[in-house]
């Protein structure tokens, strides 16, 4: 696991174990400023709630952050 995945993912549990609410719950804009901090945008967020719409929950922490840090990346790449 790269280094950059490694810290959101502890960023993400981080999250995870700070609230009263479990993962299932967490609102997605604070899992992706978990995850990539706060200066994402709201593309990133519509790309991300429609990566998450279609998979089945219990989806792991680190699942969750690597799925995030790709989608920014692909998006990244094509611009």
């Amino acid at each position: 696991m790269s280094n950059r995945l490694e810290e959101a993912v502890q960023r993400l549990r981080k999250l995870a174990e700070t609230s009263d609410r479990a993962v299932e719950g967490l609102s997605i804009s604070s899992m992706i400023e978990a995850v990539v901090g706060p200066a994402f945008d709201e593309e990133l967020e519509g790309l991300v709630t429609m990566a998450l719409a279609d998979k089945p929950s219990g989806l792991s922490l680190d699942e969750i952050a690597n799925g995030i840090l790709s989608l920014e990346d692909w998006r990244n790449s094509q611009t």
